[in-house]
């Protein structure tokens, strides 16, 4: 991930909005970049899908859009954005997330900050939520929103699969490590590398009678992890002390280990999914998104400038 020189903020009409707003100016802020802020406007009872759509409905439907410009505007003029080139725009569509797309496609930013909430499983599986759509649509980094209260990344946790057991491309950790220094070093912050992997108790390896698979014979599965990990930071100058390797299940140990570290941001990837890439974006990066209590920025293989 290199410097953002342009950062879209999607901006909801909830009290998130002004959160995600604030975000987007701290982060460009710190390298100096614009801001351009998103609001994507649709309400069913005046979409015409409820009553037959007349010229009264197409009014309404304006006054909606320029009511959230002027909202935008209101935005863009606070302290928070101080220093910060910022635009704004409005627009309805349907689906919320579609509309956010578009705005990427034109303005084509280097980071995209969003927020979201805690989600049920149904609700994932069934992209009902905007944030997840996108997720899973976007290739540039997403920013997502999940604390109000911000004073810097100065605590940040990459979690990375040196040992690619989730599917995860070599390159992609090397990319999270960049973009974590990047953030950490802009508050003159902390940086926390992360590994968890399913030990020999937790999964069998094998089929019984079967043998190991070649990276673990006559290793046990904790000296190859270690070596891995080892392998990603070196030239880093990263002390022991802050690369962490854990056993246990990754979609719990990270949430965990990110709030006994007191992680402002947790730095994460996501990779599509064989033949349901368009719903899954990765079992272990989804269920670690709805447990973190912290912001969290996900970037995918081969983003832009990551």
């Amino acid at each position: 991930m290199q410097p953002p020189r342009r950062i879209l903020a999607a901006i909801p009409p909830t009290e998130l909005g002004p959160i995600i707003a604030a975000r987007a100016f701290a982060v460009a802020g710190r390298f100096g970049a614009s801001v351009h802020l998103v609001a994507v406007v649709y309400d069913p009872y005046l979409a015409g899908e409820r009553f037959s759509d007349s010229p009264d409905l197409q009014a309404a439907r304006d006054e909606l859009v320029v009511a959230r410009r002027d909202e935008l505007a209101a935005l863009a003029n606070t302290g928070d954005a101080e220093g910060v080139t910022t635009s704004v725009a409005a627009q309805w569509c349907y689906p919320v997330a579609d509309g956010v797309l578009q705005a990427v496609a034109d303005y084509q930013p280097d980071l995209v900050v969003a927020g979201t909430f805690h989600h049920s499983p149904l609700q994932r599986f069934g992209l009902v939520n905007t944030d997840w759509q996108l997720i899973r649509k976007l290739e540039s980094p997403v920013l997502l929103v999940r604390s109000a209260e911000f004073d810097g990344y100065r605590q940040v946790m990459v979690a990375v699969d040196p040992v690619h057991e989730h599917d995860k491309p070599a390159a992609l950790d090397d990319s999270l490590l960049n973009a974590g220094e990047l953030l950490a070093s802009a508050w003159q912050g902390h940086l926390q590398v992360l590994h968890a992997y399913l030990a020999g108790e937790y999964v069998p390896f094998v089929a019984p009678g079967a043998a190991l698979p070649p990276p673990f014979r006559g290793e046990t599965p904790q000296v190859v992890h270690r070596r891995a990990l080892d392998d990603l930071v070196a030239g880093r100058g990263l002390p022991d002390a802050q690369v962490l390797l854990e056993t246990g299940d990754p979609r719990k140990v990270i949430p965990e280990a990110a709030a006994r570290l007191g992680a402002d941001l947790v730095v994460t990837g996501a990779v599509a999914r064989s033949r349901l890439h368009r719903w899954l974006i990765g079992s272990t990066a989804e269920s670690v998104l709805d447990r973190l209590d912290c912001d969290a920025l996900i970037i995918k293989p081969g983003a832009a400038g990551a």
